[in-house]
């Protein structure tokens, strides 16, 4: 049985680092999240694959806009079209603000379209498919305030409220381990923060500060695999593979904190004489560059720059440029050629950090303990001042009259 999981597919997100195309009308990241899912969906078509799982957060809110639905929609029902049923799990994005439902995905659900599931509570579902039929364990993104009441967890620290969380979805999820049918395979889609999980972007995007659930809530020998969300970094939390714990990712980067990441899909292929087989696949995703240079020393800060951009792949990324730069360099600093550099990128931003000059060197002779009186000290100072020497005299001068007058 072959199944494709993917998962955190934010459509809409990231419109900052891109910008319309004349042609469609469309941002450009949207269009980039579009192909990305297309790619996805297109590998299911052509593998002819059993199933296909969404681990949630298909937008970056619950509201989308009506040619984000339709985006959306249009990718899978695709998969609709040949015979693929699919499993679309609400995450926290997809969720109302109160953390009860799945808003942007519920509407498969209200109007039954044929061969989508939509996972919007923690329950088991047989899902048939062309080599027989799989248990879908789902479990959406759960919310304290879904699980326990006020009364429950009145006078609690946090740490002791997490702890009645956990137990909460243990209890349950066992129940749903206990009414698996043993002769169908299974698979857990679920989308949470696991511990031990690597986390980037989804730190700043999440709705609401959710709770780590432990590993051995999820390592059972009932689950064949258990398919994640939420995460966008890939990884697999159970080297053993016994079941794997994959998040697949992101599928297209959000932010610059998803610089280094690679995007993709998960390929699933379960044999009940070989086991359980994976597979990562990377996806096209849009480069992102960050460009660092500090130029407040150089005597020729434009041509470290433009040599520091030359040095970095930036062809049809979003780059970020942000130089370190002295307030007296600015003049010597032409945006006009930087612009030029920067052409080849898909999107740019530049950013000046202006520094202060450089502090005054802190000299030995006026320690603590010199107990040098103000004539003395300043003396000192200019001594060690090769760059005020022309008028250290007339300094020298003008503080002993003043030391005069005060006395």
């Amino acid at each position: 049985m072959k199944i494709l999981h993917l998962s955190d597919i934010h459509l809409g997100s990231s419109f900052t680092h891109g910008k319309t195309n004349p042609e469609t009308g469309l941002n450009t990241r949207c269009e980039d999240f579009i192909h990305s899912l297309s790619i996805c969906i297109d590998r299911a078509i052509k593998e002819s694959v059993d199933l296909v799982l969404f681990g949630g957060d298909a937008f970056p809110d619950s509201t989308p806009a009506p040619y984000l639905q339709s985006a959306f929609a249009s990718e899978f029902r695709r998969l609709g079209e040949v015979g693929i049923p699919t499993v679309l799990l609400v995450g926290n994005h997809d969720q109302y603000s109160q953390g009860v439902g799945g808003a942007s995905l519920s509407i498969y659900h209200s109007l039954g379209v044929p061969k989508v599931t939509v996972g919007e509570r923690l329950e088991t579902h047989v899902i048939s498919t062309k080599s027989g039929n799989i248990q879908v364990i789902t479990l959406p993104w759960l919310t304290r305030s879904v699980l326990v009441t006020r009364e429950e967890t009145h006078g609690l620290s946090m740490e002791q409220i997490n702890q009645l969380l956990i137990q909460k979805v243990e209890v349950a999820l066992e129940g749903e381990i206990r009414g698996l049918d043993a002769s169908m395979p299974t698979i857990l889609l679920a989308h949470l923060m696991a511990e031990r999980a690597q986390i980037g972007a989804e730190r700043y995007l999440a709705v609401g500060k959710g709770f780590q659930i432990p590993l051995s809530l999820l390592i059972r020998p009932e689950l064949d695999f258990v398919a994640l969300g939420h995460v966008h970094r890939h990884q697999n939390l159970n080297p053993r593979n016994n079941p794997p714990v994959v998040y697949p990712g992101s599928i297209e980067r959000v932010d610059f904190s998803e610089e280094k990441e690679e995007k993709g899909y998960v390929l699933i292929d379960i044999d009940p004489q070989k086991g359980v087989e994976w597979e990562f696949c990377v996806l096209p995703a849009r480069p992102f560059c960050t460009i660092e240079v500090d130029v407040s020393h150089s005597d020729d800060p434009l041509a470290e720059i433009l040599e520091a951009i030359a040095s970095n792949p930036i062809e049809d990324a979003v780059v970020r440029l942000m130089y370190r730069v002295r307030s007296e360099q600015l003049e010597a600093i032409k945006n006009k050629a930087i612009a030029q550099a920067l052409a080849s990128a898909h999107t740019y931003t530049i950013r000046a950090n202006l520094v202060s000059s450089e502090n005054r060197r802190r000299l030995p002779e006026l320690g603590v303990g010199k107990n040098l009186d103000p004539y003395s000290a300043l003396s000192t100072y200019l001594e060690n001042r090769e760059d005020i020497q022309d008028i250290a005299e007339d300094m020298l001068a003008a503080a002993e009259s003043l030391l005069a007058e005060i006395s």
